[in-house]
Formats: C-alpha cells, sequence, structure tokens
C-alpha cells in the first residue's frame, strides 16, 4: 500500500484494516521487524530479516491470506480474525498453500479471541512445518497469536502513526481487557470455565418453569425452546461485535433471539427493532437491541431452519463483579429481561 489515502471506499472492516496494517508496518521504523520477532521468538523460531508487508498476495486463485509479511529467510503468510471463529477450511487449505511454495513458508493466526482449530490440524506433518503455534508463557494456552499482545507492540512505539493505529485498534476492540478477575475471559480456557459457573442461577430459573437449559462452548448459555416459537435463546461473551452504533463499549455480553423458521409472524415483529432499556433490577446495567443483520430478508425466506431475528448488547464490565453472588445475580438479571422483552414483542405480533 503506497498511499493510505488512496483505499477503495467500498472495503470491508477486514479489508481495510489489513491494508491499514500492512501501511503502518511498510511506514512505522523497526515495527515491521519487531512483528516478525514476536511472532517467531514466541513460536521458538529463528528469526530473519523483514523486507515488505504485503496484504492479500495473489499467491493462489484459490485462497487469498490477508497478509504476506516478506522476510529474507522465509515468508509468513497471516490469517486475521477479527469477529468469526475459525473454520477448519481456511487453514487446511493456507497450509496446503505454504507448502506449495518455492520459499520456506509459515502460517500464523491472529485472533481477538477464541479460535476453534482442531487438535488433528495442529498435530499435523504439515502444521508441525509451518504453523506458527505460541510456546511461551504469554496466553501460552491458546494456539495461534492474540491481537491485544500485537496491540502493545505498537501502542508503544513513539510515532504519531503507531499512536493513531493503537486508537484504530482499540475502535476494533483490540485493547487488553483491564479488569482484575476476568480481563483474560477470552484467553484463558480456565478463566473462561470459571465465567460458565457463574451461570447457575440462570440455569436454575429456567429449569424451574422446565424450560431446557445447558452450557456450551467456552462460556456461553443455551435456552431451548423457552416459548413455542422461540426456538433458541444463546447468550455469551463476546470480545467484539458486528455493530458500530452501539452505546455499549467491548467486551460485550450478548443474547441472540433465533425464532423457528416457520414462525413468520414473529420474525417480522423484529423487523427494524432498534432500541434501549435498562434492568429492572439494576438500572446501572444498559440494553440495547438491533434487528440481525439480515433483518427484512429473512421474512420472504422460507424454511424450517431457525431465523436469527435480534440481537441484545450489554457491556461486560457492568455484569461482571469479583463479588459471585453480585455477578450471578446481575447474569440472571439480563438473561429474564431480554426474555421478557423477546416475550413482549413476539405476543405483540
Amino acid at each position: 500500500m503506497s498511499n493510505i489515502f488512496l483505499l477503495p471506499p467500498n472495503l470491508n472492516k477486514k479489508e481495510r484494516f489489513a491494508a491499514s496494517w500492512e501501511y503502518l508496518l511498510e511506514n512505522v521504523q523497526y515495527l515491521g521487524q519487531d512483528f516478525v520477532d514476536f511472532l517467531t521468538q514466541r513460536s521458538g523460531k529463528q528469526s530473519s530479516s523483514f523486507v515488505k508487508a504485503v496484504s492479500y498476495p495473489s499467491l493462489s486463485s484459490d485462497i487469498q491470506p490477508d497478509m504476506l509479511l516478506e522476510c529474507q529467510d522465509f515468508d509468513i503468510l497471516c490469517d486475521h480474525r477479527l469477529e468469526s471463529e475459525l473454520t477448519k477450511l481456511p487453514l487446511d487449505t493456507l497450509l496446503t498453500l505454504a507448502k506449495s511454495q518455492p520459499k520456506p513458508t509459515y502460517i500464523a493466526v491472529i485472533s481477538n479471541s477464541y479460535c476453534l482449530i482442531e487438535t488433528d490440524l495442529l498435530t499435523s506433518d504439515s502444521a508441525k512445518r509451518h504453523y506458527l503455534k505460541p510456546y511461551d508463557d504469554v496466553n501460552s494456552s491458546m494456539s495461534y497469536f492474540c491481537w491485544q499482545d500485537v496491540y502493545a507492540l505498537v501502542a508503544q512505539k513513539q510515532e504519531r502513526l503507531a499512536h493513531e493505529f493503537a486508537e484504530y485498534m482499540h475502535f476494533m476492540d483490540m485493547q487488553p481487557w483491564q479488569h482484575s478477575r476476568w480481563g483474560d475471559l477470552f484467553l484463558n480456557p480456565n478463566v473462561a470455565k470459571s465465567f460458565s459457573q457463574q451461570w447457575v442461577k440462570t440455569i436454575n430459573y429456567f429449569q424451574e418453569m422446565t424450560i431446557d437449559v445447558k452450557t456450551s462452548g467456552y462460556s456461553a448459555l443455551e435456552i431451548i425452546y423457552p416459548l413455542p416459537w422461540l426456538q433458541l435463546l444463546y447468550i455469551h461473551a463476546a470480545r467484539s461485535v458486528a455493530h458500530n452504533d452501539l452505546q455499549s463499549v467491548s467486551p460485550y455480553l450478548v443474547a441472540t433471539i433465533w425464532i423457528k423458521g416457520d414462525a413468520n409472524t414473529q420474525i417480522q415483529a423484529f423487523h427494524g427493532v432498534s432500541e434501549c432499556f435498562t434492568l429492572p433490577d439494576n438500572d446501572r446495567i444498559t440494553v440495547e437491541i438491533r434487528a440481525s443483520l439480515a433483518d427484512g430478508l429473512w421474512t420472504s425466506k422460507t424454511g424450517s431452519r431457525p431465523k436469527l431475528a435480534a440481537t441484545y448488547y450489554t457491556s461486560l464490565d457492568r455484569v461482571v463483579s469479583a463479588d459471585q453472588e453480585q455477578m450471578q445475580q446481575n447474569l440472571l438479571t439480563f438473561a429474564k429481561a431480554v426474555f421478557s422483552h423477546a416475550q413482549s414483542i413476539g405476543t405483540k405480533a
């Protein structure tokens, strides 16, 4: 990227970040080298002299990595995870691409929070030769790198461009979460497991109503068919979200409403919804609701598959607490309020 001001206006969030990151690595002295050293040293590899960074290099017609770090002795292909989880196919394909390069090539995954990478992939011969996995004691429970660690690398630079990019990363929810107990929630599986245990009051509440409820994934809760038309109420903690117009700040407690595919009346009732309310038992917690990004498209689609109709958001900082009893009560209050609000919209339909 020779001129950051000539970026095409139609780039999506991920493309714009990759182009901007390339520009920063090319224009802040020693940052490109520092980044290569960061990736190699943490994965126990010898480093090499940084040559240049290229966003979306044309190496294959099948897959385009987010970033190529060209070094004197090897190259590194970077996969940027900003919001979504890593699926098996992209890493498989990247490893195949790395093997086909004439120059020794590594793969590095950099994520904003949890990525699900299958163990079989990580223990494969291809991964052992081409995949950069952190081995030191900094977030070593993760099999990939974290943007919040890269944030620290950028923020320590003195150049104004680096400081402004750090602000950009903050906007992208890549800064460390400064919380005394729960700050490593998105990095440490043991902390996530402890978070999951805080759902106990919420689980008891719905089970008393003979509603099926269970913990899921790292720290999420599934409330299954709490209403005949509401197939799933899914509540989870998120480091970043797709909506940019929220008053809530990162990280978030998120609840998604999944409606039965044939419940068209209820699906239409959520069309265009955008509002906020405070929790009745805790007015410090404001909840914002937004219609699905698919919005009205669901109303024209048929089929029995559940439809994501709406999402509820609040700042996780307002919910978590060092006081376990208070935190469990906050989670219960959030779940009850979301359920009640969704029920009221569906009932009016």
